[in-house]
Formats: structure tokens, sequence, C-alpha cells
């Protein structure tokens, strides 16, 4: 603090060395990520070139004046700050911060801050000492831990499943069993999936599991206990799905003015799946609301007529919306053109694609929007919205 911090103090204190100041009082510590952890657990690793901050909470606090008569700018004396337990650390100047006579921050030095500080694992006291005037300590105040580690992780025994959850077991140290960690999956394009923890089974294992329908890849995985400290894993997951067979639709095309029914037919060779059951299917096509941009569209009234085939109705004319479609002009239906490639995801966890080559093409209606006085599609085979056959 400058010259007018200080001549505030020095009106307090009277610039006399025989005035005390308050006693302070320690109500507790408290770590900013955990504000509800009592006592509050700080690691003893990472937390950038100055540590982890933590608060101490009481009151009493009371800097003094520092170099009143010695130097030009005089400073403040600080209450100091020590941590007693495995062993003891005062923290310097440069790590004390007073915000007000109830609260006081505090940087905690860590063996990966500049300059690094080892500080051993264990329940600490804490004391605050004023400049002038008494101290104050308060037993088992905060307790140091260290960072957690991670060895490996565990993928799912009978493979990874596009439609529902995959089971997965990470390995490693620190784990707590009393809160669950923040855990996220990194791909290589730099985006971030969080995943769901099942449970903590000891400090060495956890059970998580994949979401349904996370795309393929390699992914890094990041834990971070909630203290702040975390460990990841380079290329921890390679997510592959096993794949459906060759898959072919007919017919090919359909009008802009009507859905249109389509066969699905599966031809599995070698490791390939048969369909299980009635797949998820969507189209890649821009809608006419937003031709500039590619969407899933979900095709509707899928059946599973077998394990080598399914139908469907590609919504040509309804789009994203519910059919039946009252303008005849399909204004929210997809856009003419294509091919448009199809991605099929089946119950048991099987994917597999009609790619765009050999999709499905939307025609244009040469005469799209004459309708006859009844308000029906004058030259559509069927009405709008509906499947053709």
């Amino acid at each position: 603090m400058r010259l007018p911090v200080a001549t505030a103090l020095l009106a307090l204190v009277a610039c006399s060395r025989t005035v005390e100041g308050p006693t302070p009082r320690i109500q507790g510590a408290i770590n900013p990520l955990t504000r509800n952890v009592t006592p509050p657990r700080i690691c003893n690793a990472q937390g950038g070139e100055h540590g982890w901050r933590f608060e101490v909470a009481g009151d009493g606090f009371a800097p003094v004046p520092a170099d009143v008569l010695t130097e030009d700018e005089p400073g403040v004396a600080l209450p100091e700050v020590t941590l007693r337990g495995p062993t003891t650390l005062t923290l310097s100047r440069d790590h004390v911060f007073y915000i007000r006579p109830e609260l006081l921050l505090v940087d905690l030095p860590t063996r990966d801050s500049t300059p690094p500080v080892d500080l051993p694992e264990g329940s600490y006291t804490l004391e605050v000492s004023n400049p002038v005037g008494g101290s104050a300590s308060l037993a088992d105040a905060l307790v140091v831990v260290p960072p957690p580690t991670l060895t490996r992780v565990v993928p799912p025994p009978d493979g990874y499943s596009f439609a529902g959850s995959s089971p997965i077991v990470i390995e490693g140290t620190g784990f707590r069993l009393d809160t669950f960690p923040n855990i996220v999956l990194r791909a290589a394009d730099g985006s971030s999936q969080s995943l769901f923890v099942i449970n903590v089974i000891s400090p060495t294992r956890i059970e998580s599991e994949i979401p349904p329908g996370t795309p393929e890849g390699v992914y890094d995985l990041v834990l971070t206990n909630p203290e702040g400290c975390g460990a990841s894993v380079s290329r921890a997951l390679d997510i592959t799905y096993a794949r459906l067979g060759t898959l072919t639709v007919a017919p090919r095309t359909g009008s802009e003015l009507s859905n249109q029914t389509i066969t699905l037919t599966n031809t599995p060779t070698g490791d390939q799946r048969p369909f299980s059951g009635p797949p998820d299917i969507v189209l890649l096509a821009p809608l006419k609301t937003n031709p500039a941009e590619v969407v899933r569209i979900p095709l509707r009234d899928v059946t599973f007529d077998g394990p080598g085939t399914v139908t469907a109705v590609v919504p040509t004319c309804s789009g994203l919306d519910a059919p039946p479609i009252a303008d005849p002009l399909c204004p929210s239906g997809i856009v003419p053109g294509g091919p448009y490639a199809l991605e099929v995801a089946d119950p048991g966890g099987a994917i597999g694609e009609v790619p765009a080559i050999q999709g499905f093409t939307v025609t244009a209606d040469g005469a799209a929007g004459l309708t006859s006085d009844l308000g029906e599609c004058a030259l559509a085979s069927q009405p709008c919205g509906a499947p053709a056959p």
C-alpha cells in the first residue's frame, strides 16, 4: 500500500510504539473451490506460479504502517501467516493479502510454484500474528493433499456401444472416497466431453461410462479433484464401434412435395452385424428454412422387418416438423438435391452409413406451388407430408 493508505493507518495507531493492536481470532480456512468442505483440502502441487489461494476468516486482522520514518513511500506490515504440521511454513509477505479485519487471502505455494515449496501432506495448524498485537491459532485448520495420478483406463469388456453407455474403469492414485472428481474426455480437435462418475471404488479405482453417441476417435482423459489438482492420460481411449454390413437404400429418390417410404437393406459379412431391431436413421441434408446448413434429419416410422431389412419414411416434405403438413409447398422440407448420406445406429450398438454417392436424392417438382381449387398438391403423387409408396 502507498502513502494514502499508510497515512490512514497512522491515524489509527497514532505512530506510537506502545500502542498494541487487536488480538486476532481465526474462525476457519476456506478453499474457494470447495467452500462447503471443512477442513479444506489444499493440493501441494500445480496451482500456477503463486500456488493455490485460500481464505482465512476471522476478525481482528490488523496491518500497520512500516518504514514510515525511513522511506519516501512507506509500506504496510501485514499479519503473518504460518502453517504448522508435518513441517512449518511461514508465508512471505507477497503471499498474504489483507482484505478487511475479518478476511485474509493467502497463496499457498506448491512444488510447482515459483519458487517451489515441497509441503508434505497432512493436517496443519494455522497461525495468524498481527504486526503489533497478539496472535491466534486454529488446530487442524486445513489438510494438505497430494495430486491424483492416472495409470490407465480399462475399456469396456464387450467393446463400445453407440446406442448405450459403455462402462470404463479408471486406475490411478489419490482418488477421494467422499466426493467425485471431474472427468473429461478431450479429443484431438480440442473438443471435450464430461463423463459421469458411477462410483469411486477405492483410492485407486473409479467406475465411469462413455455416453451413447460419443464420436469415434482417440481421446485423452483428464481427471480433476475438487480441490483443484488434476492428472491426465494421453491417448487413454480409442473409441470404435462394431459395424453393420453394407447398407443400400431403395428407392433412392423422392419428391420434395411428399414424404418418401424407403427400404434399407443390410448385408453383413465377417464381423459385421445384422440389424437387431429398429435402428435410428438420420439423413444429412439442408432444410429449406436454412439451405446453407446441413443438419441431421431423423427418418420417421422406422420398422424392423428382419435382421437384413428395415423400412422408414424420409421426411422430404415435413423436414423436422410432424406431418401432415398443411402448406402444399412444404416450406420446412428438405432442399432438393443430393444425393444425401444416411447414418444408421442399431440398438445393439453397431453403426453404419450409406455414403452420399449411394445416398438419397430429393427431386424438385417443376410444378411446385400449382394447386387445385381444393388446396391439394396438384401434381404430387401423394398429399403433402404423406408417405409415397
